[in-house]
């Protein structure tokens, strides 16, 4: 009876350790995908299987990157992790984690899908470029236009205005008695004569730009001949 006892306890134990075994093998299981990198950031790729679905694929400085090579495409070169671009036709394989992503240990790949996946993305940036380009040429095709158009607006405010004004001095021209006299300057010319006298000059400047500070300002000129001018006038 004492030598049984250690058997079963030994044998209970082996069970365990074969059971915990497999279930870290089903857990581990290896899967293989292929399909078209749909898009690539950092170390995560999204991966369009060929049954429509998008898988997120994890890289890790452990994922092993290689081109396929020769007529069998049994050898392989080693590439770098920046070939993996969007458009590339993939072999994924690795384990899945606790997130349904797969954690990938081999990523493969043939050199013409390199090839037409690098036209691609050329072809793609050349037209977002002049996406761009167009877009900053629509843009400042409408600032100017909306300049042009706040100008236009400006200017016939401005002509609403000078409009507006008109209409007040030829209000104020029908009615001449109702102007306030703001300031008057005597000339006087010698018998004879029609040139302003230089001492006048300053004082008809001053009036000028008084009148020019108003709106709606008229000047009224008034003259009177000598009395021996009027007897000149008289004895013709």
């Amino acid at each position: 009876m004492n030598q049984r006892i250690p058997l079963r306890r030994t044998t209970v134990l082996a069970a365990v350790v074969i059971m915990f075994a497999v279930t870290a093998t089903m857990v581990a299981q290896t899967q293989k995908v292929e399909g078209l990198i749909k898009a690539r950031s950092g170390s995560e790729m999204v991966v369009q299987t060929k049954n429509n679905t998008d898988l997120v694929v994890i890289l890790t400085d452990s994922t092993d990157v290689a081109q396929l090579q020769g007529m069998l495409k049994a050898r392989n070169k080693k590439m770098s992790m920046a070939a993996l671009i969007p458009s590339l036709a993939v072999q994924v394989e690795g384990t899945s984690n606790t997130q349904n992503q797969l954690v990938a240990t081999k990523v493969r790949f043939k050199g013409n899908d390199l090839e037409q996946a690098q036209s691609m993305e050329a072809a793609m940036h050349e037209t977002k470029l002049t996406n761009q380009q167009q877009q900053e040429e629509l843009a400042k095709q409408n600032a100017e236009l909306q300049a042009h158009k706040e100008a236009l607006q400006a200017q016939q405010a401005q002509i609403n205005a000078n409009k507006a004004a008109i209409n007040e001095a030829v209000a104020k021209f029908g009615q001449l008695d109702d102007y306030y006299i703001f300031g008057e300057v005597t000339v006087y010319f010698g018998n004879g004569k029609t040139t302003v006298d230089p001492k006048y000059v300053p004082q008809l400047t001053e009036l000028a730009q008084k009148a020019a500070k108003i709106n709606g300002y008229i000047i009224e000129v008034k003259g009177y001949a000598s009395s021996s001018a009027a007897r000149r006038l008289t004895r013709s």
